[in-house]
């Protein structure tokens, strides 16, 4: 322990130096006046066997792995034992210190700018991917963010090998190892390295193909992405064009329902992705600069088809909020991305007559929570520009009426419902 505290403050001074109020010592001098010690803890401690002196070795090892990576001449060393520190993912009960030594490793070499050898970051990939999807010692959340940390730094010095990895890990292998590589594909896409943001296009191709993966984990990880890079603040186009993947995820356990007939019931997991699928698409933060036109066409051709009617309460906030900014903006929205202005082309947009009968169908129709409804006629209030200009005036007389007389039969039905719930509990 003292080895490695004595090592990283080396590692800090070497980092640092030109911030130190203290003399100077050669960067080389202090390298070579380390080399000796780790020559002798890779040669006599590396074998042992303990679990506490393994641990106690892991990180002097990678505190002086630190130091000696600023000495060209005794980096090949450094690389060496880097695979050795990987190996002990094998060796030790307790593998989140292999995790933290890797961490701490991977962080000055950022910190120095110095690139990884392709075998050494191919090395890095696998280890912390096999541990995320090893179902057998599955680590736990504490340990996983751990792990996420270390593809999201290797992915800052060399992201074209990491992408590649991740992508290669989606085309095959195991369940487990496609739902652990998505999600390390989504803590890249929240990624605000600049390296790592310019791949985000080849991100998002490697992700389309297991969109339509049938295993649920998949599903529910492809979902999860989705909803990683949505919240990343990107204003390109081919990122929000995963949206309608969320609708497509939502609208395939309706049509397997539909398909099954009678004997057709929803599974817990197809429950579970569509509560999913109706979070992310209420959660989307739409006061974003340039949302108007990346966003608009994108959602209301998504009101009038009738598989997706379960989305409608969000999908109708989202819309209200993007209607109310187009009026305050007379529809002439701030500067926005080039590859944005397309985007209303590109979208089969529904027409008004098609939206006002949706719309009204859906607002007269019996609903168990009468919020559908109530969402229906706020999104009817809001779209009115677009269906009919004359309708303005008479629509904000008489909406708002039609409104009260249904959000006083939602408070009544979940008041009824809470009685209930109390009765059995009861």
């Amino acid at each position: 322990a003292v080895l490695e505290q004595w090592s990283k403050g080396v590692n800090t001074y070497l980092c640092k130096r030109e911030q130190c109020p203290f003399p100077r010592n050669g960067q080389a001098q202090l390298c070579e006046d380390i080399y000796p010690v780790f020559r002798y803890v890779v040669v006599n401690w590396l074998g042992c066997e303990e679990e506490e002196d393994k641990q106690a070795v892991l990180g002097a090892v990678a505190a002086m792995m630190g130091v000696l990576l600023h000495a060209e001449q005794h980096r090949e060393h450094a690389w060496e034992q880097l695979l050795w520190l990987l190996h002990q993912y094998q060796e030790v009960r307790d593998t989140s210190r292999v995790t933290k030594s890797l961490i701490y490793v991977l962080e000055t070499l950022e910190g120095v700018q110095m690139p990884i050898p392709q075998g050494t970051a191919l090395a890095i990939s696998t280890a912390a991917h096999r541990q995320l999807s090893d179902v057998t010692n599955e680590p736990g959340p504490a340990h996983k963010a751990v792990l996420s940390r270390c593809i999201v730094l290797q992915a800052r010095i060399c992201p074209e090998e990491t992408v590649m990895f991740l992508h290669s890990q989606l085309n095959g292998g195991s369940e487990a190892g496609r739902v652990a590589a998505l999600g390390l594909l989504g803590a890249l896409a929240h990624s605000d390295a600049p390296a790592t943001r310019e791949k985000l296009p080849q991100v998002v191709e490697a992700v389309r193909s297991v969109c339509n993966d049938p295993s649920a984990p998949v599903r529910r990880a492809v979902l999860e992405f989705i909803r990683e890079l949505l919240s990343s603040g990107s204003q390109s186009c081919w990122a929000w064009d995963v949206v309608g993947h969320i609708f497509n995820e939502f609208s395939r356990t309706s049509g397997r329902l539909v398909a099954g007939g009678l004997f057709a019931w929803e599974t817990p997991e197809e429950g579970a992705l569509q509560a999913l699928c109706v979070d992310i698409l209420g959660s989307l933060d739409v006061s974003l600069r340039g949302m108007t036109k990346l966003l608009w066409p994108r959602l209301l051709q998504y009101v009038v088809p009738a598989q997706y009617s379960g989305m409608l309460i969000p999908l109708s906030r989202c819309l209200q909020a993007l209607a109310e900014r187009r009026e305050r903006a007379g529809c002439a929205e701030e500067e926005e991305e080039p590859d944005a202005v397309d985007s209303q082309e590109q979208a089969r947009l529904p027409t008004p007559q098609a939206l006002l009968a949706r719309l009204l169908v859906v607002a007269a129709a019996p609903h168990e929570s009468g919020e559908r409804a109530v969402a229906a006629l706020q999104l009817l209030q809001a779209l009115h520009g677009r269906i009919h200009r004359a309708l303005g005036a008479v629509w904000a007389t008489e909406i708002p009426l039609l409104l009260q007389h249904l959000e006083g039969k939602v408070r009544e039905g979940r008041e009824r419902l809470w009685g209930q719930r109390r009765g059995r509990a009861m």
